[in-house]
């Protein structure tokens, strides 16, 4: 192996292929030993395009954690690296002459299922889906670069498209609303977030968010139908797909769009009304990242990606941090740290 190039890797390898054929939906977990592994693996030859780079920091997302499960939409391939995106800086590449002239630059990257993951000391990664990133966004910021930013801004246009007035978001402290909230207040449309516990409530409300609704209250039910025939929004963004994401499906008005990005909740969601769908022009549909990272217009992406890093860049976005794990004894302590509701937890070689 070339100078300053490692031998082998050590990485959290999966330990199950396939998916789960009786999922479960939800995202606890008990213990991480029946899913992940902390061992030495190979460095893979480098294709053409592909670059190895050097890990600084990786988050864990629902998505992730689905993945381990086996509930996700690409399938467990047991003794690969886990983990969807990081950061770190390339030191070696492939013969392509874009790939080449990335060695020495930081850059955040998505994992994808012909490189390596990115729960690792190094990973493996295609040249063009690495975005290099400036010193003025840091390393908490630049490791979830892609997931919850890009799945922000994407379902955000869409919103916008749409010409609602407002948007209605489940986990509404989570990462991905918070990016929204603060788009929307940009853009002088509402942001209703659905909590479930006050602790970020303050949070929310410096963002820009318009109403805060937590569903574990009594009023609840009364408060929802309120607030939805006050402002009207008709655009609903869901990570948690349960009976109270059809409560509020339900109580929005004609022409409404319910899209859902993520399951949360163990629970499957009751079906609306028909009657809803059919005589009001309502709809449900699903977003997942992967496609339009696929089929969006290229100055479409690079004008999100430009939009994501002056936000991190100068302040308006910034990653609320839970926790820090070391690689090699996050299989001991994931389940702890993803107990802390606070903030979004790292990996970290």
């Amino acid at each position: 192996m070339t100078s300053g190039i490692p031998d082998s890797i050590m990485a959290l390898v999966v330990k199950q292929d396939g998916y789960n054929p009786n999922p479960e939906g939800g995202i606890h977990f008990e213990t991480m030993e029946p899913y992940l592994e902390f061992k030495e693996i190979a460095v893979p030859d480098l294709a053409a395009g592909q670059v190895l780079v050097g890990m600084a920091m990786a988050p864990i997302n629902p998505s992730d954690l689905h993945f381990l499960k086996g509930e996700y939409g690409q399938p467990r391939r047991a003794g690969k690296p886990a983990g969807f995106e990081g950061v770190g800086t390339v030191i070696a590449a492939g013969e392509d002459p874009y790939a080449q002239s990335l060695i020495g630059t930081r850059v955040s990257f998505a994992a994808t299922p012909d490189g390596t993951g990115t729960w690792a000391t190094h990973a493996v990664a295609e040249a063009m889906l690495c975005i290099p990133q400036p010193d003025s966004v840091g390393d908490h910021d630049a490791a979830g670069f892609i997931v919850n930013p890009l799945t922000a801004a994407a379902m955000f246009e869409e919103a916008k498209a749409a010409g609602s007035p407002g948007i209605v978001l489940t986990a509404g402290a989570s990462q991905v609303s918070k990016f929204i909230v603060a788009l929307a207040r940009d853009s002088g449309l509402d942001s209703i977030c659905i909590v479930r516990r006050d602790v970020h409530n303050q949070v929310l409300t410096d963002l820009g968010a318009t109403v805060i609704l937590n569903q574990t209250e009594d009023d609840f039910a009364a408060e929802l139908t309120s607030t939805m025939k006050e402002r009207k929004p008709r655009f609903f963004i869901d990570a948690v797909a349960d009976a109270t994401s059809t409560q509020v499906f339900n109580a929005m008005g004609k022409d409404s769009t319910w899209m859902i990005y993520g399951s949360l909740s163990p629970e499957t969601p009751p079906l609306p009304n028909t009657g809803e769908l059919i005589f009001r022009n309502k709809v449900i549909k699903g977003f997942w990242l992967s496609p339009w990272l696929s089929g969006a217009a290229l100055d479409e992406k690079l004008a999100v990606f430009a939009e994501v890093q002056a936000r991190f860049s100068d302040g308006r976005w910034s990653t609320e941090v839970g926790a820090t794990v070391k690689l090699d004894s996050a299989v001991e302590t994931l389940v702890e740290a993803l107990a802390d509701p606070r903030g979004k937890v790292f990996i970290q070689p």
